[in-house]
C-alpha cells in the first residue's frame, strides 16, 4: 500500500513538473519596434557624443600641455616645473570628475537614460506580465542576446502577442 502511494505521489509530482507552460520572447525586437524607444536611444547617443567630445577636447588640451612641458622641462626652474606639473595633475583630476559626472552610475547620461527609457520599459514589462497571466504561463524566457539557448520552438514565441498588446503591428 505504501509503495502504491509513493508511486502515485511521484507520478503526480512528475506530471506537475512537465505540465508547466512556458513561452519565449525577444525583448530586443520588442523595444526596437517601439518608435519612442528608438527616439530615446538616438537622443542618448547624441548626448553621449556631446559629452565625449568635451572629454576628448579636455584630454587633448592636457596632452598638449604635457608634451609642451616635456619639451621645455629642462629649461624650467624647479618652481616652474612643479607649478606646471601641479596644473597638469589638477586638470587630469578635473577630467576624471567630469567623466564620472557625465558617464558614472549617477551621471547625467545614466539619469537621462532612466528618465527616457523607464516608462517604455515599464509599459513593455506590464504587457509581458499581462500576457503571462492571461495565458497562464509559468515562465517566459527572453531569447534576446542569450548565448545559452541553443534551440527553441518558434511556435512558443509570443513576441508578436506582446507587440500587439502594445499596439504595434
Amino acid at each position: 500500500m505504501k509503495k502504491i502511494f509513493l508511486l502515485a505521489a511521484a507520478l503526480f509530482i512528475t506530471t506537475g513538473v512537465f505540465a508547466q507552460k512556458y513561452a519565449f520572447i525577444n525583448t530586443e525586437l520588442i523595444f526596437k519596434a517601439i518608435p519612442q524607444y528608438n527616439s530615446a536611444i538616438e537622443e542618448l547617443d547624441k548626448l553621449t557624443q556631446t559629452y565625449r567630445d568635451q572629454i576628448d577636447a579636455q584630454y587633448d588640451k592636457i596632452s598638449e600641455m604635457y608634451d609642451r612641458y616635456q619639451f621645455q622641462k629642462s629649461n624650467l626652474s624647479e618652481t616652474a616645473r612643479q607649478r606646471v606639473e601641479d596644473n597638469i595633475i589638477t586638470l587630469e583630476q578635473e577630467l576624471e570628475v567630469a567623466q564620472e559626472e557625465y558617464f558614472g552610475m549617477e551621471g547625467r547620461v545614466m539619469k537621462r537614460r532612466i528618465e527616457l527609457l523607464r516608462p517604455i520599459q515599464e509599459r513593455v514589462f506590464t504587457a509581458i506580465d499581462n500576457i503571462a497571466k492571461s495565458g497562464d504561463y509559468d515562465m517566459i524566457i527572453d531569447i534576446a542576446n542569450s548565448a545559452s539557448i541553443v534551440y527553441y520552438n518558434q511556435t512558443l514565441d509570443i513576441t508578436q502577442d506582446i507587440l500587439k498588446s502594445l499596439g504595434i503591428q
